[in-house]
């Protein structure tokens, strides 16, 4: 399989990318954008203001979507796959947006819900066998009759 793995939905990439990069090591040296924050701001990260956190939380936060949005994922990856779990608590997560959970009024975590999977998506993974959802926001039924339609086990946690 050469080339790369196509996405039209980066949130589906992200729990991709959250096995393949963290769980299972295959996409080489792991993105770092949430210790790289806390080392910048190692001393007085709780002690800002909710607007000078989130000032210094921007430009972590656009780098790490660039990041992932830009990741090349191989082809012959793609049968590693064969569950994915989209929670909050991710590394993937953590990694573009470290103080997440801390500013829930500013990024509720929108951004990493799977609201869609294109079929081209889903055929490029001839392994995957189930996807677990436990987000903040429930997927929207039309993308779980999908998933059940395709063959895509559902294991919902909301």
């Amino acid at each position: 399989m050469d080339g790369y793995i196509e996405f039209d939905n980066l949130p589906f990439k992200l729990a991709v990318a959250q096995v393949l990069m963290y769980d299972l090591k295959l996409l080489g040296e792991p993105y770092s954008g949430g210790d790289e924050y806390f080392k910048v701001y190692k001393d007085d990260y709780v002690e800002v203001s909710d607007e000078e956190c989130i000032r210094r939380l921007k430009p972590f936060i656009e780098r790490g979507m660039d990041f992932f949005t830009e990741l090349k994922i191989p082809c012959s990856l793609a049968p590693k796959i064969q569950y994915l779990y989209a929670g909050e608590e991710l590394s993937v997560y953590y990694n573009i947006n470290p103080q997440w959970l801390d500013l829930e009024e500013y990024d509720d975590g929108s951004a990493f819900d799977i609201t869609d999977i294109s079929e081209h998506e889903i055929k490029q993974f001839p392994n995957l066998k189930g996807i677990t959802f436990n987000m903040y926001s429930d997927p929207p039924k039309e993308l779980l009759q999908k998933l059940e339609e395709w063959g895509i086990e559902i294991n919902p946690q909301f």
